[in-house]
């Protein structure tokens, strides 16, 4: 995206441009290609969950230790994510705890100013948008539910689109600057790339 675009765009639509190719890839994942169709069974289902909650553990613990120390203004007290891929785990008598081997470590840059909080969050949060879809596969295919299986997947709910969108007041109201909301657009695809290379591991 050119300088001139990046100024004239809004945050969504630069954050959305820049990171495209890189979501389009994790869309097509091995890991992640056959959520939504028929031929999708449990057991990958289960390795899904597994690695969703290795990687969100770590991203969500850097989102909270951000927001401690003050470095943005934002209530993601609701939005906290790991604690249902881990019900979705226990609904299938899967411990993530007893599953977290060493190979599938993970170490992110953290993130060191509101411009990075924004561009982690909006892959985090943006996931719900895409969940509204796959959770209605799951209960078609799998005859998974928000109370079994489905948690992480069914995110806000009917609440979805309005969670999204006072994510998206607030980054645009946060970042005005093109240097800013640059930042924030590195980070995101980053974070898009990060958790392709984790998926990565699963499959190898």
């Amino acid at each position: 995206m050119t300088t001139l675009k990046m100024q004239s765009s809004s945050l969504r639509q630069q954050l959305r441009a820049t990171t495209h190719d890189a979501h389009v890839r994790l869309n097509r994942h091995p890991l992640l290609k056959n959520i939504t169709r028929a031929s999708l069974d449990q057991e990958h289902y289960t390795l899904i969950l597994l690695a969703y909650w290795r990687y969100y553990r770590i991203a969500e613990a850097m989102i909270k230790r951000s927001l401690a120390e003050g470095l943005a203004n934002f209530d993601y007290t609701l939005r906290y994510k790991t604690d249902w891929l881990a019900q979705d785990l226990a609904s299938f008598g899967v411990c993530p705890q007893a599953h977290d081997r060493g190979r599938f470590a993970i170490v992110l840059a953290s993130p060191n100013s509101l411009s990075e909080i924004v561009g982690m969050m909006y892959p985090l949060e943006g996931s719900t948008l895409g969940g509204q879809v796959i959770s209605k596969h799951l209960r078609r295919n799998l005859g998974l539910t928000p109370d079994h299986g489905a948690r992480f997947f069914h995110g806000y709910g009917d609440d979805t689109e309005s969670f999204w969108s006072a994510f998206i007041e607030f980054a645009e109201a946060s970042l005005t600057t093109p240097e800013t909301r640059l930042q924030a657009c590195r980070y995101a695809r980053y974070l898009f790339e990060s958790l392709e290379a984790f998926l990565d591991v699963h499959v190898s």
